[in-house]
């Protein structure tokens, strides 16, 4: 008989060993693939191959999870993710890591389906606390991940063996761990009648109320890529910080961001709701992102990192309640592969429209994310708290 555990604490740790076996690999790709002969563009390519995957397969994946039930995609992305975890540690050439890094694009875009099981087992008032764990977990993984990363290679005298087998023992802990203690949450399917990719989109952004709220999750995925794909730049540059340093403020805001989303999303969302909150965390991201270029080391930097922290924390678990409780909830599993399909091109453009705004004005991708934050904040005074299911 398998012994159960909360379902919410299930999926956050599924998550989280999913996301910490990702995060491993992050501190080696650039150099892993310079080292192999990659030209720039090709640089580029690993790197995109893994949102340009996700872009392509998350809202296939979630639709198929609406059908076959969510413990079956997690289960097979685990498998994925295995194989692109050993493939990484033998890549001797090029195609190989590349082919890697779609997998573990692939295996990634379960992030969805993750949301979908959670939407399944929580009541609507609990949802956001609860969407707020699965982003918790989401920053931890990625706070521990590039440091264990690194270490791994200094420990391999810099082979991605030793990195790779760790992220893949990872994986195989995780497939194991769903087959244990993770229940399907998702009944025999009414119709088993697939879908094309674009119908998901269809049917999402006609869903009344749902097209804004999709809306703002790509323009703050889109602000947060043009930050992430650029700071390193900016801190190094501008700022004279080490790299080492730079990689601190970065994790400062996960550890913020995360704090916001595992403990303090908890306390007030009873209060205030998730529209309010939302309201107020788009009022914190918007300012703090326009502020950063010109927020120097250390405590000018650190209250702008704090605010940015904020906003982020409480804004991803509130719009991801939002749009669980507007998706029709024969779709949910549909709808969040269109949110992470989305969240995927936003990390894609993100990279390439801040990189050559960085170019002409330093500050010039701050200022960009900023605004195009704010354009549609406006109509976040538009969202309505959603009846109870």
């Amino acid at each position: 008989m398998r012994r159960k555990l909360p379902p919410v604490l299930g999926i956050f740790l599924t998550v989280f060993i999913d996301l910490l076996s990702f995060g491993l690999v992050i501190p080696d790709i650039q150099l892993r693939g310079d080292s192999l002969g990659a030209s720039g563009a090709m640089r580029g390519l690993l790197i995109a191959s893994f949102s340009i995957a996700q872009l392509l397969t998350a809202p296939i994946l979630g639709r198929w999870s609406d059908q076959i039930g969510r413990r079956k995609i997690l289960l097979i992305t685990c498998a994925l993710a295995f194989l692109s975890n050993i493939l990484y540690a033998h890549a001797t050439i090029v195609w190989i890591m590349l082919a890697a890094r779609v997998l573990l694009g692939i295996a990634g875009a379960n992030l969805g389906v993750a949301y979908a099981y959670i939407a399944d087992v929580t009541k609507p008032e609990d949802r956001a606390k609860s969407m707020g764990l699965i982003g918790a977990a989401f920053g931890l993984g990625f706070i521990f991940g590039p440091p264990v990363g690194a270490l791994l290679i200094k420990a391999a005298n810099g082979s991605p063996i030793l990195l790779g087998y760790v992220a893949a023992v990872l994986s195989a802990i995780n497939f194991i761990y769903i087959i244990l203690f993770l229940d399907e949450t998702v009944p025999k399917a009414e119709s088993n009648e697939r879908k094309p990719t674009l119908h998901n989109f269809a049917v999402a952004f006609k869903t009344p109320g749902l097209a804004l709220l999709l809306v703002l999750f790509f323009v703050n995925n889109f602000g947060f890529a043009n930050l992430e794909s650029t700071w390193f730049l900016l801190a190094v540059k501008d700022f004279q910080m080490t790299q080492e340093h730079a990689a601190y403020v970065l994790a400062f805001v996960g550890v913020v961001s995360a704090l916001m989303q595992g403990w303090i999303i908890r306390i007030v969302t009873p209060r205030f709701g998730e529209v309010k909150l939302y309201r107020f965390a788009l009022l914190c991201q918007v300012p703090a992102l326009a502020l950063v270029p010109f927020a120097p080391p250390w405590i000018p930097m650190l209250l702008v990192i704090v605010l940015l922290g904020i906003g982020m924390g409480l804004g991803q678990p509130s719009l991801s309640s939002l749009i669980s409780r507007m998706a029709p909830a024969s779709m949910r599993g549909g709808v969040f592969g269109v949110t992470q399909g989305l969240g995927a091109m936003a990390r894609i453009l993100g990279p390439m429209i801040g990189n050559f705004l960085f170019d002409i004005r330093p500050y010039a991708p701050y200022m960009a994310a900023a605004g195009i934050v704010a354009i549609p904040m406006l109509g976040a005074w538009k969202i309505k708290e959603p009846e109870d299911e």
